[in-house]
């Protein structure tokens, strides 16, 4: 059964993410009704309901979208920027020549034929999206494949629908942690460390609510 059918025939916990718990977690959340209920059930669906787990799931999805209010990939780079990212494709001045601030072509250039972006255009149409940044077109094709959301026809509803980024951070959640500590979970999300001090800032911060009952 997809989440999409899943969320219509099973009841969901109403509050595994409240309103109030997410103003915390993440203080500049946009629209914190909307984002708690598409989280709640996203949460659901992934079988994640250990309070701990779910602090962490919101600790790292904060930082990597900035509460929120960052969900798309920005690719507009000077072209210091881009010799910096990206210096074994960009290692002087002429390379970087049409792709500076231009996201588009950059996006084609850097992420072209690889992550299954196999069709001219794939690199822009399937740019990182959603809180915890989905990028590939083979990325957005399994995550379609187990939960039903038709990302390979609207990938731009990642960045502008909260059920769509909701579901999809929690696939790559389960698609990709398995750690319960926030150093080994900042490293299977990110890569290596980086935010570690904010990562864990907001978990301390979200704990400290949940145990004082605010939620």
């Amino acid at each position: 059964m997809s989440w999409l059918d899943a969320v219509d025939a099973v009841p969901v916990t109403p509050d595994a993410v409240s309103p109030a718990l997410l103003s915390a977690a993440m203080p500049r959340c946009p629209d914190p009704d909307a984002w708690a209920a598409a989280l709640s059930d996203a949460l659901e669906w992934a079988n994640i309901d250990d309070p701990r787990i779910v602090a962490h799931f919101l600790a790292q999805l904060g930082h990597e979208s900035a509460d929120l209010t960052r969900l798309e990939e920005s690719l507009y780079y000077t072209m210091e920027r881009l010799r910096a990212v990206w210096p074994r494709r960009f290692p002087d001045a002429a390379s970087t020549k049409g792709f500076a601030r231009n996201p588009e072509a950059l996006a084609n250039h850097v992420y072209g034929g690889r992550m299954g972006n196999t069709m001219k255009g794939d690199g822009w149409r399937f740019r990182g999206r959603g809180p915890i940044q989905l990028t590939g077109r083979d990325n957005y094709s399994r995550c379609q494949r187990d939960t039903g959301l038709p990302l390979l026809t609207h990938p731009d509803r990642l960045a502008t629908i909260p059920r769509y980024g909701a579901m999809a951070a929690a696939w790559y959640w389960r698609q990709h942690v398995t750690a319960t500590d926030v150093l080994s979970i900042t490293r299977q999300i990110n890569g290596g460390l980086n935010g570690l001090a904010d990562r864990r800032a907001r978990y301390e911060r979200i704990t400290h609510f949940m145990g004082s009952g605010g939620q």
